[in-house]
């Protein structure tokens, strides 16, 4: 068998899991406030020399809405250069953009003794673990071919699992790093928290969302069956829908199939204002949460900064395209299906919890088909306590190639 680097690659594994179930039964904490957003940013402000963020950038006033947008710029980033953060609070957003950006600092700089080279026959890999993540038409033989590894956990078991690294790392240069091409790019399960627990909540909670987002795209008759009415759904929607209401921002959403249960909520807003828009286009935000409520403000404020990132002209992913005027013809079919779409659904006590604790999530998960739960930690900082891990779900629908 020929694996090079591989000793002691595993080690720190158990106290890695340990970490992540420390809070398994407890009850999903209520959103954070101002002051611990606050120590949370303090806590964190340190690391963004290290991490070569060289601006935290407020870009609330790009936009008439006023709700918080934060963007934080890392030029040496070797994936997207530019993070954004939102919030009701202006911390909020901060720690969104830093946390971000640092995902992507982390998953660049795992260190080669980490790494190891060998074949997913040799590692004597379950058949079809990994299969569903590649590329398309891009995997012929591919358990025969010697890639780079990392060593990850099985967290529903203990048990250690090698993760191929092109899963793992966000080195997204072209041409891309030797031995990578068999795995599409992504970043979706990869979180930042100031706790390994939370930083592997983000991450699953994520692949949930992309997943079911990714299932929606192939949902005959998604957006007239799936549309949800936003009254009903908490304080914090209410004001959102409130303070994008009076500058002429309107809100179409729907829930995501997800096989878990899990509520995930799909966003659009676009302006409907008179005159001319600042931004014809709709924006997305898409999020999963514990109760509908909380995927609904989540998935209306990545929207929200979705746009502020566009007005800005700062994001790496977004091309002439993204820039239309109101008298297109893609930009009325879009005002369109939010306005004018099928009658939305009343929910029924939708700030009511639907997933309680950590436990029953993963439970929702491996029943749903979607697992194993595979954890990779990235990296970590003592000083600051910010923990950096990469969630995976072979059994997930990936999103990203639907897109």
């Amino acid at each position: 068998m020929r694996v090079r680097g591989r000793q002691g690659s595993d080690g720190a594994l158990p106290g890695f899991r340990d970490a992540i179930l420390a809070d398994l039964r407890s009850s999903f904490a209520a959103h954070a406030g101002p002051q611990e957003a606050e120590q949370r940013l303090r806590r964190i402000l340190p690391l963004c020399r290290q991490a070569r963020i060289t601006r935290v950038a407020d870009l609330t006033g790009l936009d008439r809405i006023g709700l918080p947008v934060v963007q934080a710029v890392r030029p040496a980033a070797l994936s997207e250069v530019t993070s954004l953060g939102r919030g009701l609070v202006m911390v909020e957003a901060a720690v969104g953009a830093i946390m971000e950006s640092l995902e992507r600092f982390f998953a660049e700089s795992i260190p080669g003794t980490r790494v190891f080279l060998a074949t997913a026959d040799e590692l004597g890999l379950t058949e079809g673990l990994f299969d569903n993540l590649l590329v398309p038409a891009g995997g012929a033989n591919w358990r025969k071919k010697e890639i780079p590894w990392v060593a990850g956990a099985d967290v529903s078991s203990g048990a250690a699992q090698p993760v191929p690294f092109e899963l793992v790392h966000t080195c997204y240069t072209e041409p891309p790093p030797a031995r990578d091409g068999l795995f599409t790019r992504t970043t979706t399960g990869l979180a930042c928290h100031t706790s390994a627990h939370g930083a592997f909540l983000h991450g699953l909670f994520e692949c949930i969302e992309r997943d079911a987002i990714a299932r929606a795209f192939v949902t005959h008759g998604f957006f007239d069956r799936m549309r949800i009415a936003p009254s009903g759904l908490g304080d914090r929607v209410d004001y959102i829908r409130s303070v994008a209401g009076v500058c002429g921002v309107s809100f179409g959403l729907w829930l995501a199939p997800s096989p878990t249960g899990v509520p995930v909520v799909w966003c659009q807003s676009i302006e409907t204002g008179p005159g001319e828009p600042i931004l014809a286009l709709p924006t997305e935000g898409y999020a999963a949460g514990p109760s509908i409520a909380a995927a609904a403000a989540s998935a209306m404020l990545e929207a929200l900064s979705a746009r502020a990132g566009a007005i800005s002209g700062a994001r790496d992913d977004q091309s002439r395209g993204h820039y239309r005027r109101s008298t297109d013809t893609l930009v009325s079919m879009a005002r369109q299906l939010i306005l004018e779409g099928a009658p939305a659904m009343p929910i029924a006590s939708a700030e009511a919890p639907v997933v309680a604790d950590l436990a029953s999530l993963m439970e929702r998960t491996l029943e749903a088909g979607l697992g194993p739960i595979l954890a990779v930690p990235v990296g970590a900082d003592d000083e600051t306590g910010v923990h950096c891990v990469r969630v995976i779900l072979p059994g997930a629908t990936p999103f990203s190639i639907l897109r």
